[in-house]
């Protein structure tokens, strides 16, 4: 008896430690933000955009993409600067491990999208937004365009990255650039990852041949909210899931027994195309 009060005694001090501990380490980050005012995109994630999904009719479209304050909210208009980075960091992969970086370097992008060409950014002059009065949060609307013939081959990245001014300084580094990816071909959807379990589980590598055959199997567009839906969704998009798999695998079956499509299918760089 004696041993298990002394057992609950040891854990309600562990617990009350990391209690104080957390308490004390929100209290030095609040301290930390407190009387600063910064800027910072809502999140980190890269936007993909392609109009590969829409009919030539679609020439245009648009973006918002989300910046929030830290710090006061006030009663008076703001002034949030930002610049297009045309440059990236190349990275060099050693031969025996795709995931150990052996160089890198700080390189001229070898697409970097053209204002006016392929986008614009709407009420914004020489590079600057308003955050207005009472607002922590505003949406930078960017007008995407397709008449570039290049869209179909190449995609054009538009890299955005928040500056300093007289009224903001800039939050966690992190979330200081917005990587937008502009094109008129099938893109990798981010949540698509090759080393996710249900992306693996489910439809396995992506490729943009594969990406394609689903689509023109299901109607479906299989881009972020497909994949978040009814790759990664719960019980109750379970049915629809299997469905959708069942009848790709029995089409690509279908392809892959006329001698005229020569089979098997294969991707953009030679590969069998196959599902888990």
């Amino acid at each position: 008896m004696i041993k298990i009060r002394k057992d609950m005694r040891l854990k309600y001090f562990l617990e009350l430690i990391s209690v104080m501990w957390l308490v004390s380490s929100c209290t030095s980050d609040y301290m930390s933000f407190k009387g600063d005012n910064m800027v910072q995109f809502v999140t980190k994630a890269d936007e993909v955009y392609t109009f590969a999904y829409f009919t030539d009719e679609k020439q245009v479209d648009t973006l918002n993409i989300a910046i929030m304050s830290v710090g006061e909210v006030v009663d008076f208009n703001r002034i949030v600067k930002f610049e297009q980075v045309s440059k990236e960091w190349k990275f060099v992969y050693s031969e025996d491990d795709s995931q150990k970086i052996v160089d890198s370097s700080y390189v001229d992008m070898e697409y970097p999208a053209v204002a006016g060409k392929h986008f614009e950014i709407l009420d914004c002059a020489d590079n600057e937004a308003t955050l207005l009065e009472n607002h922590n949060r505003l949406n930078l609307r960017i007008v995407v365009k397709r008449g570039d013939a290049n869209l179909k081959k190449n995609a054009y990245i538009l890299k955005l990255h928040l500056l300093p001014s007289g009224d903001f300084g800039t939050g966690a580094v992190d979330y200081l650039t917005k990587r937008i990816v502009i094109s008129d071909k099938l893109e990798r959807p981010t949540l698509w990852k090759d080393n996710n379990y249900d992306c693996s589980r489910f439809i396995g590598p992506w490729s943009e041949v594969k990406h394609r055959f689903m689509i023109n199997a299901t109607g479906e567009k299989w881009d972020n909210d497909c994949i978040k839906r009814y790759i990664k969704g719960g019980f109750e998009y379970a049915a629809i899931r299997d469905f959708y798999l069942k009848k790709i695998k029995k089409e690509l079956e279908k392809y892959n027994a006329d001698p005229k499509n020569n089979p098997p299918l294969r991707d953009e760089n030679g590969f069998k195309v196959v599902f888990p």
